[in-house]
Order: C-alpha cells, then sequence, then structure tokens
C-alpha cells in the first residue's frame, strides 16, 4: 500500500511540474542579459548579433535570465516584450518553450 501511495504521490509531482505556464518578459541572450551595451546598436540588433555568435536567446523576466528550447523563433521577438507558454526546467534554468508571441503592451 505504502508503494502505491509513493508512486501517485511522485506522478502528482511530476504530471504538476510539466504543466505549462506563462512566463513574461524582455527576448534577450545569454551573453548580455539585462544590460545592453553595443554602441550605436539597438537592444534588438544587440541580441541578435549575440545570439549568432556563442549567446543564446533567452527571456529577462526582470530578475532572472532564462534561456530558451527554441533557439529559431525568438529572433523575431529580439529586445520586445514576450508572452511564453512552456515549462521551466529549475536546475538548468531553461524553458522549454510551447509558444511564443508579442506581449499585449496596452
Amino acid at each position: 500500500m505504502k508503494h502505491w501511495l509513493i508512486a501517485i504521490t511522485v506522478a502528482g509531482v511530476l504530471s504538476a511540474a510539466e504543466t505549462p505556464q506563462i512566463f513574461s518578459g524582455v527576448i534577450t541572450d545569454t551573453m548580455c542579459g539585462a544590460k545592453h551595451d553595443m554602441k550605436g546598436h539597438s537592444d534588438a540588433d544587440c541580441v541578435k548579433l549575440c545570439a549568432k555568435g556563442s549567446a543564446q536567446f533567452a527571456l529577462f523576466d526582470g530578475q532572472n535570465v532564462f534561456r530558451l528550447s527554441d533557439q529559431k523563433n525568438p529572433a523575431k521577438f529580439a529586445g520586445q516584450q514576450v508572452k511564453i507558454t512552456g515549462t521551466l526546467d529549475p536546475k538548468s534554468k531553461i524553458i522549454k518553450v510551447v509558444s511564443m508571441e508579442a506581449a499585449d503592451t496596452k
């Protein structure tokens, strides 16, 4: 009986961890994070240039920088506010992206 209870508890925790959440913030890159200092370029240009190099696209939520599993779609949102649906791996700080859209900034 104890094993059954443990299995149900573990299954519940794992399924809760897989439930997609909404993350909001700005598309940035893992090198610059919150601050872009590329003189003569906009934040969006900086993000795109850094992501073409060794950095990866990420989401800055105002406090944390989370790497994104999707490294193609964020390019069109570079430097912009977005809303991402996905799951966060807390150990790696990677958001597994399900969908991404521009945030309603009204």
